[in-house]
């Protein structure tokens, strides 16, 4: 069986078929290669409709309890999954080894998750989704910075200019909102720095001790973890705010739950089978496409952007215009070539003369026989 990218050459005379020296040289096959586009137009559509969804409610109808659901979506997610991951031999019969394998960083990613997707939220009740999605646009910047304090991994003199210059876009487009929205602007920092050490972690995880995870396990092994994780601080910090709501608004509060736990449990299947499917440069052109596609969205439906100064605009451009080019420039970048391995050491000889010890001299092993 020939390997992804080393395919064996077809018979003389043999018709290839329209795209298919594409196919081999990108290492997919056409199924593989449907089944990611598939992925990311999934990934880009629900991404959108629950960022503008949660800001929506959480912001501009003023159910304020984001604690409450992110720890819903959580647990809805693992329950929704329940009855195929406990029924379904292949995936029963795997609980107790990738338990015990890989409990520690299911907690890790669990715990990352849930708190990156509560701040998240929460930045929405005190900010526009357009300028939190400004904020997470330098990912790329918080990524490289771990990059180098965890891997050692210093970026080249094209990469610092573009993560500079993310930088001060950001810095351009935020200035007058944190006059604002200060708070929203530190809970988007906090959720975009989880996100980028959890990213890297599930992609290390998916192949982990116990073989491959799927998205369908990610989701329900991590769910209840993120939960319990969450329901201490939602039983806090927005108990009465909750039940004011559903005092208040019963209809909406529990329509809102319940139908964004729907889109929520897809859409995280959706989000861990991408890290799965996409490299991490693929990863993050998509999330710089998503980002466009929600600033636009919510211009349209939300009426944002029209209050921004000619300095956010110029803060919003400079920094995806830079991180566009620093996506190109990673996914141009040549690829390190492995070591080569050492050479094995030759085997000794019937006719190699061994040292027999002080007084001894040498002696042919070919004598000793």
């Amino acid at each position: 069986k020939s390997s992804p990218v080393e395919r064996e050459a077809p018979p003389t005379g043999t018709k290839r078929e329209p795209g298919s020296e594409a196919v081999v040289t990108m290492g997919l096959t056409r199924k593989e290669l449907i089944f990611a586009v598939i992925i990311i137009t999934l990934y880009l559509f629900l991404n959108c409709f629950l960022n503008l969804l949660n800001r929506w409610a959480l912001g501009l109808y003023g159910l304020r309890f984001p604690l409450v659901m992110t720890a819903s979506h959580m647990i809805f997610g693992s329950m929704a999954l329940s009855p195929l991951m406990l029924l379904n031999e292949q995936y029963a019969s795997r609980h107790a080894v990738v338990i015990q394998n890989d409990w520690k960083g299911l907690s890790i990613i669990a715990v990352m998750n849930g708190f990156q997707i509560a701040c998240n939220n929460a930045s929405l009740t005190v900010m526009e989704l357009s300028m939190n999605q400004v904020i997470r646009a330098a990912i790329p910047v918080l990524v490289a910075i771990i990059a180098v304090c965890v891997e050692n991994k210093v970026p080249n003199k094209s990469e610092v200019a573009c993560l500079g210059i993310i930088s001060i876009g950001v810095m351009l487009a935020v200035w007058e909102e944190s006059k604002n929205a200060l708070m929203g602007i530190v809970l988007t920092v906090v959720s975009s720095v989880m996100q980028a050490i959890q990213m890297s972690v599930t992609g290390r995880l998916m192949s982990g001790k116990s073989g491959k995870l799927n998205s369908f396990q990610m989701t329900f092994y991590t769910g209840p973890i993120a939960f319990v994780t969450l329901f201490p601080f939602a039983l806090i910090g927005e108990f009465h705010v909750f039940f004011e709501s559903v005092a208040d608004k019963p209809i909406a509060t529990f329509g809102f739950l319940l139908g964004s736990c729907c889109v929520a449990v897809v859409y995280n299947v959706v989000l861990f089978q991408s890290v799965g499917t996409l490299s991490s440069v693929g990863t993050a052109i998509l999330g710089n496409v998503k980002i466009v596609m929600l600033l636009f969205l919510s211009s349209l439906i939300l009426g944002e952007l029209n209050g921004w100064s000619a300095n956010q605009y110029l803060g919003c451009v400079l920094t995806f215009a830079a991180a566009g080019f620093y996506s190109y420039i990673k996914a141009t970048a040549p690829k390190t070539a492995p070591a080569p391995p050492a050479p094995a050491a030759p085997a000794p000889s019937l006719d190699q003369p061994r040292l027999e010890g002080p007084g001894h001299g040498f002696k042919k092993l070919a004598d000793s026989a």
